[in-house]
């Protein structure tokens, strides 16, 4: 595949990977994308949410049940701060707009399908699907992402899951404008935590608007096949290519965008002297070791860790073979858009002013890189 090629797709940034700190504002990361040279931006939820707060501090609480909700969410009955976001999509446009941005995709929808049919959540998260998407119309984006429901209760069999999606996939093809739903798998859930599930998922609801999010930070970390971060096991070469065969079975059309990130190999595995040990002992995630090490250890792809900045072996560069997943999946003639999504919580959480410029700078040399590759 020549660069020229390579040079069609449009390329942004996740917004939510360019600093984790509260002093890390959307104004800032969006600046920070200009002058590294981006044009496309995927932005997260909780970061218009900050961002709309900061505008209108006069905003109530969410009323959201503490369990249910991430991100500062609200509750889909709080009725002030929706229509709060819903007036003030168009101005969080224009501030894309004035540095020479385009927001893509809004993510993540998460906690959606799977609950017990007629159960409480199961009607709560339709009502804030809902709510969501209408914001996703309103800012003009193309895709939401759905991250695959990762709460252990969630135990609805997979034709239900199917029929959520469907239900979800139809709700937004029928707003204008219309919303592309892009289900993503996470790893760090037992159920639904490897691509393959999401596309059976996806196979089984069978609905023009209902594609993939794919991750490649995501596969070496699936619990069916990838690494065991307490133990370092897993991932082997062979599982690795097997994994990318059955990827370039996948119809292109049903990709709808891709996420790109590394993964470091638990070389010094949690609880055995890892660098993520402080921070999975202070955060205590209910959402396991995987959580950890995708908050922790997902690099900027051929930078390696710290924004290059650590980087003292091979290890350090990642293990998630992230060109050969491309090739793969540009092999299918998948033609979306590309997004930088990666996470090093030790970095991002401080409250280093300079994070948002010193990752946005790493993409466009990752990018750089990568294209010299095809």
């Amino acid at each position: 595949m020549s660069t020229g090629k390579l040079d069609s797709f449009r390329f942004g940034v996740a917004a939510a990977s360019l600093g984790m700190h509260p002093s890390h504002t959307l104004v800032d990361k969006f600046a920070a994308l200009q002058k590294a040279g981006f044009k496309y931006v995927e932005v997260g939820f909780a970061g218009y949410m900050d961002w709309l707060r900061q505008e209108l501090p006069e905003l109530p609480p969410s009323t959201c049940p503490e369990e249910w909700g991430e991100g500062g969410e609200p509750d889909p009955s709080d009725e002030e701060i929706w229509e709060a976001m819903y007036r003030k999509a168009d101005d969080l446009v224009a501030l894309a707009s004035k540095y020479g941005l385009q927001i893509l995709m809004l993510q993540p929808l998460n906690q959606f399908e799977g609950w017990p049919e007629s159960s409480p959540r199961a009607e709560w998260a339709k009502r804030k699907a809902q709510r969501w998407l209408t914001l996703c119309s309103k800012v003009g984006v193309e895709q939401v992402q759905v991250g695959s429901n990762d709460k252990p209760d969630a135990t609805a069999p997979f034709e239900k899951i199917a029929q959520d999606l469907y239900w979800l996939a139809d709700f937004a093809a029928q707003l204008n404008p219309p919303v592309k739903i892009a289900y993503e798998s996470w790893c760090f859930g037992d159920r639904l935590g490897s691509w393959e599930d999401t596309w059976k998922l996806v196979q089984l609801a069978n609905h023009p608007n209902l594609g993939l999010c794919l991750d490649t930070a995501q596969f070496p970390l699936s619990p069916d096949y990838g690494y065991k971060p307490r133990t370092g096991e897993g991932y082997t070469d062979k599982q690795f290519d097997e994994m990318l065969g059955r990827l370039a079975q996948v119809p292109g059309e049903k990709i709808f965008y891709v996420e790109i990130s590394e993964c470091l190999k638990p070389v010094v595995p949690l609880g055995q002297g890892s660098p993520f040990d402080e921070w999975d002992n202070k955060v205590q995630s209910p959402r396991g070791d995987r959580f950890t090490w995708a908050i922790c250890g997902r690099p900027v792809p051929f930078i390696g860790r710290d924004a290059g900045r650590q980087v003292k072996t091979e290890a350090d560069y990642g293990s998630a073979r992230v060109a050969d997943c491309l090739k793969t999946i540009l092999g299918t003639g998948f033609n979306g858009p590309i997004m930088f999504e990666f996470f090093e919580a030790l970095s991002m959480e401080l409250g280093d002013g300079n994070v948002p410029q010193i990752y946005s700078d790493a993409a466009a040399k990752s990018l750089k890189q990568i294209k010299s590759l095809f």
